[in-house]
């Protein structure tokens, strides 16, 4: 098995794991499980939204053959998160649904929004659509800003 990553290849999901673990940075953007994933995040600064690319990879299936329903929440949470940090404040997860449309079984695309901005709470929407455009998994959540903390 050949895992691609950033024109990089491996020979093995551990080799890739490997490769992420050997960079100690957590920082928005760069941190173990974006590396893991090869999450690819851009801002569109107009529309206020986070687009997460998430790449297929077989070690991150389910044994259908599909993309796990943990990888794709992790990835709608990402983009919440990101998308918070990066047009309001860093925040933290509250609490989030997930509901799963359809399974993906290729590369998908996840956008994130900002439903209302508080000055505390903020309240998002992430859309995980796969190649065709068709949406795979829809997400809500809840989010804590820490700037409000202080």
């Amino acid at each position: 098995m050949v895992v691609t990553a950033n024109g990089m290849a491996f020979s093995s999901a551990l080799e890739r794991a490997e490769f992420a673990a050997a960079d100690s940075t957590q920082e928005f953007g760069n941190f173990f499980l974006s590396r893991f994933l090869d999450l690819r995040i851009s801002y569109d600064e107009v529309a206020q939204t986070c687009t997460v690319a998430l790449p297929y990879a077989p070690h991150l299936c389910n044994p259908q053959g599909s993309m796990h329903g943990g990888i794709i929440a992790t990835v709608l949470d990402v983009s919440m998160g990101h998308l918070c940090e990066h047009f309001l404040s860093t925040a933290m997860t509250l609490e989030m649904q997930v509901r799963y449309f359809r399974p993906l079984k290729g590369d998908g695309r996840c956008i994130g929004t900002v439903l209302r901005a508080g000055r505390r709470i903020v309240h998002l929407e992430s859309r995980l659509f796969d190649e065709d455009d068709r949406l795979v998994a829809f997400a809500v959540g809840s989010w804590h800003r820490l700037d409000a903390l202080q």
